[in-house]
C-alpha cells in the first residue's frame, strides 16, 4: 500500500516560525515545527485512485472532508492517524502524522543514573551491546516509532526489547582483536500520543564495556577468591580485568562510603580482609585499558558464626 502524499501549507493564522515534513518510515510522517501554532496539511490519498469517491477518517472517526485531496488543520501536538476509504469502508491508504517540536525540551524520556537519556553497555568485546531508556511515568501512551544503529555507513542488526525500553544489537562486522576506529551512531524515534521525539547516542564499544558480576569463592576465614565473569572475553592475557575490593561494616551496601571502610584496587583475584568485626566483602571488575565503566558489585556477608553470599 502506497503512503499518503503530504504537502504542507502554512496556515493563515501562522505568522512566524518554520515547518517541514519528514518521512520517518513508510506510512509515518513527522511535521517538524518550531512552535505549537496551527498548520494546514494537504493530504493526498493516492494518484492511482483518480476521481474515486473517497472518505476520510482521523483516529478512527469520520471527518467532513471528502475526495482524493483534502486539507486538515494540525493544532499544537494534535497529530493523528489518517485513513482514506471507499464508500464501502474498504481501506485505500493510511499515514500516521506525528508532530515533532524540534526546539522544545525533551519530555517523553527521563535521565538514567548516568545522566543519559539513552544508556548503552556491552558485557564484553564480542560486538553485542544493549541500549536502554526510561519512560516518563506520566507518558502512558508511548511507543517506539523507529530505530537504527549504523557504523561506517553499515547498518547494525538491532531488536527491540519486549518492554519497549531497550534495544539488543550485534555488530557482526566488529573484530574484538583490532583497534576500534569508527563510532556507532544510534538514532531512536519515540512518541507519546502524537508527539514525536528524536534521540541520538554515539559511542565506541570500548567506551561502554561493563563487565558482569564476578563469582566470589570463600577459601577460608577472611580470605576470598573470585573469578572473571563467564561472559568476559578471553584470553585474559589479551582482555585483562582489574578489580575494586571494598569491605564495609555488616548490613551496609557496597556503595557505603562512611567510616570503617577498607578499599583497594588490584589485578589479583584474591584478597585477605583485615576487618575484625562482621563485614560485607565487595568486589567488582573493570577493563583497565579503558577505565570507563565499573561492573556491578558482587558481595559476601561475613558474620561470626555463619555467612551468606550473593554473586
Amino acid at each position: 500500500m502506497n503512503k499518503i502524499v503530504f504537502v504542507i501549507l502554512q496556515a493563515a493564522l501562522q505568522m512566524a516560525g518554520s515547518t517541514s515534513l519528514r518521512l520517518i518510515k513508510p506510512n509515518v510522517v513527522a511535521l517538524e515545527v518550531s512552535n505549537l501554532s496551527s498548520f494546514a496539511v494537504l493530504l493526498h490519498c493516492g494518484e492511482q485512485y483518480g476521481v474515486e469517491e473517497i472518505y476520510w477518517e482521523r483516529n478512527g472517526e469520520s471527518i467532513s472532508q471528502t475526495g482524493n485531496l483534502i486539507t486538515v488543520i494540525i493544532d499544537g501536538l494534535h497529530g493523528g492517524n489518517f485513513t482514506c476509504h471507499r464508500p464501502n469502508r474498504d481501506l485505500l491508504n493510511y499515514t500516521l502524522l506525528l508532530v515533532h517540536p524540534v526546539e522544545f525540551p525533551k519530555g517523553v524520556l527521563i535521565q538514567s543514573s548516568d545522566r543519559e537519556l539513552i544508556s548503552c553497555t556491552a558485557r564484553n568485546y564480542n560486538g553485542q551491546f544493549h541500549c536502554s531508556w526510561k519512560w516518563h511515568q506520566e507518558r502512558i501512551q508511548r511507543a517506539v516509532v523507529y530505530f537504527t544503529a549504523i557504523r561506517n555507513s553499515s547498518p547494525i542488526n538491532c531488536t527491540l526489547d519486549s518492554d519497549i525500553s531497550g534495544l539488543t544489537c550485534i555488530d557482526t562486522d566488529y573484530c574484538q582483536y583490532s583497534e576500534e576506529s569508527r563510532s556507532i551512531n544510534l538514532t531512536l524515534f519515540i512518541r507519546n500520543l502524537y508527539r514525536l521525539e528524536e534521540h541520538h547516542r554515539t559511542f565506541l564499544i570500548r567506551d561502554i564495556v561493563k563487565p558482569d558480576k564476578v563469582s566470589i569463592t570463600k577459601i577460608q576465614d577472611d580470605v576470598f577468591e573470585w573469578h572473571p565473569p563467564e561472559t568476559w572475553s578471553f584470553p585474559c592475557s589479551f582482555f585483562p580485568l582489574s578489580y575494586e575490593v571494598k569491605v564495609v561494616p555488616n548490613n551496609h551496601s557496597c556503595d557505603y562510603t562512611g567510616s570503617r571502610v577498607e578499599k583497594n584496587e588490584t589485578n589479583e583475584t584474591h584478597y585477605k580482609v583485615k576487618f575484625k568485626k562482621a563485614y560485607t566483602f565487595c568486589v567488582r571488575a573493570q577493563d583497565p585499558l579503558t577505565k570507563k565503566v565499573w561492573g556491578d558489585w558482587s558481595h559476601h556477608q561475613q558474620r561470626k558464626h555463619r555467612h551468606t553470599s550473593e554473586k
